[in-house]
């Protein structure tokens, strides 16, 4: 086997310190023929044009896995253990361009399983979310591990409110797939336990209040019941504690996040991230969960303080009294 040719790059951050990088002479050329400068676990290949770009991924990427890492270290979570079976289903397997990608609902999803779609080869007319994808829970757990050391691992995360009220208005406000009916039925009977029978009307009804749902949320946890993918915590659906992503993506950051992840992994040759068109969810936070009772979005709080912790999202609604 021939010997590669090593390069030697510098990037030097707006704090002044120096990271050094080493690119095969290959990488670097390969580098040059994109728009966007080429990230390996943090690996910066920066020109004078792209470095401060470059320099604010490679930042965002470093105080990402570091968050993720103090809370895995804080709750001593073994990254030794690695799940198996079913807990690994929300991992999609790319063997071709040796991609695994992990897909949490109500976090472009959908657009990127169109993505997989394609770079999978799928052809026909299901939709992407009754699609068969390879799934890491299918592969022997020794080649769950290879896959796992080579192949290249992003996931997306979202502030986890915003992503619950996403889940709300996408589920319970349009009642538009199974989703909504078996859980709206679900949600009615929580809501009719805890307020009696003066709850006998409202149980009947078919509409379900952002309240009715986040009461829904605290029960169920409180039973320690298991959550809909759609609300599931990011831990549970793509084990970040267990599992070492190349990349953690932020939908608040989505299209950059989304074209770095193609480029960097070569596929930008044969797909696209369409144009990001953000909904008007995020500026609804404030709407809906001021009318929470406070007791109530206190202990919301709780359930979801590990998403909130290991991604570096901030809590900052009171809630009603």
């Amino acid at each position: 086997m021939g010997s590669i040719r090593i390069v030697f790059t510098c990037l030097v951050l707006a704090s002044g310190v120096s990271v050094f990088f080493f690119f095969p002479a290959a990488e670097k050329e390969r580098v040059k023929a994109f728009t966007l400068p080429r990230l390996a676990d943090g690996i910066v290949e920066a020109t004078s044009a792209k470095s401060e770009l470059a320099a604010i991924i490679l930042s965002r990427q470093e105080k990402r896995k570091f968050l993720i890492s103090s809370y895995c270290k804080k709750t001593k979570s073994s990254p030794v253990l690695l799940p198996t079976g079913s807990l690994l289903n929300h991992l999609i397997v790319d063997n071709k361009h040796k991609i695994l990608y992990c897909y949490i609902p109500k976090i472009a999803c959908t657009t990127w399983k169109k993505i997989m779609t394609q770079l999978l080869g799928i052809k026909n007319n299901r939709s992407v979310h009754s699609q068969h994808f390879p799934l890491l829970g299918s592969y022997s757990k020794s080649k769950v591990r290879y896959i796992l050391d080579n192949y290249y691992k992003f996931m997306f995360v979202r502030d986890p409110f915003e992503r619950l009220l996403s889940a709300y208005k996408d589920k319970f406000t349009r009642q538009s797939d199974y989703v909504s009916k078996k859980y709206s039925k679900k949600i009615q009977w929580t809501v009719r336990e805890r307020l009696g029978s003066s709850a006998s009307v409202l149980a009947d009804k078919q509409e379900i209040k952002f309240s009715d749902f986040i009461l829904y949320l605290i029960d169920v946890n409180s039973k320690g019941g298991r959550y809909n993918e759609h609300w599931q915590h990011y831990d549970n659906l793509c084990h970040p504690c267990k599992i070492k992503y190349n990349f953690i993506g932020h939908y608040e950051t989505l299209e950059e996040d989304a074209r770095f992840v193609l480029h960097h992994t070569g596929v930008d040759r044969f797909v696209s991230f369409p144009p990001v068109r953000f909904t008007s969810t995020k500026d609804k936070l404030a709407q809906y969960y001021s009318k929470l009772p406070r007791t109530d979005l206190l202990q919301l709080q709780r359930i979801y303080q590990r998403d909130f912790e290991m991604f570096g999202y901030n809590k900052i609604f009171m809630g009603s009294q």
